[in-house]
């Protein structure tokens, strides 16, 4: 009889202790991978950048490592951030990932430009909240060969459109 009484309370006060352990696992692990919070009145910015694709990787050629995925070198390309104006740092990305920066900013209107060696300057304009919060901006970079052609093909519609008028005009 006391043996049996001993096994239910042994029972008992295993799934109470295993309980206990899984509350303080999660409450411990939810608390170490938790970013801190921006200071106040401020709030953080992450960066995420969508590049196109080039053409299919080469059969053999230098991988490297970069955030903990393994790609090509030659896809991998630094982005100069420029916020207000100012240089605030670089991120490397590539059109298979992208390491994503996190900057914490003062409540505002703050003006963005992202700079990358075949790409177009991009630009964007965000308002930073003061509430502490996380804004995601996502910044999708073009190749300057497709800025060329789309500046050439809207000049083409304007003298177009220009010529048509002149026709009209002249009619």
């Amino acid at each position: 009889m006391f043996l049996g009484a001993f096994l239910i309370q042994t029972e008992v006060t295993m799934k109470t202790c295993l309980a206990i352990f899984a509350i303080l696992a999660v409450t411990a692990t939810s608390v170490i991978g938790a970013e801190p919070l921006p200071p106040e009145g401020c709030s953080r910015v992450k960066l995420f950048f969508v590049v196109p694709q080039d053409e299919p990787p080469a059969d053999r050629q230098t991988m490297v490592n970069v955030g903990g995925m393994v790609l090509p070198i030659d896809s991998i390309r630094p982005i100069s951030i420029f916020v207000d104006g100012k240089f605030t740092g670089h991120a490397m990305t590539s059109p298979y990932s992208s390491v994503q920066p996190g900057l914490h900013l003062q409540a505002g209107d703050r003006e963005f430009e992202f700079k990358c060696d075949g790409f177009a300057p991009t630009k964007a304009k965000l308002t930073v909240l003061p509430n502490q919060c996380t804004q995601n901006l996502i910044v999708k970079m073009t190749k300057e060969a497709e800025e060329n052609t789309a500046k050439l093909i809207d000049s083409a519609r304007r003298s177009a459109a220009s010529e048509k008028a002149k026709v009209e005009i002249a009619k």
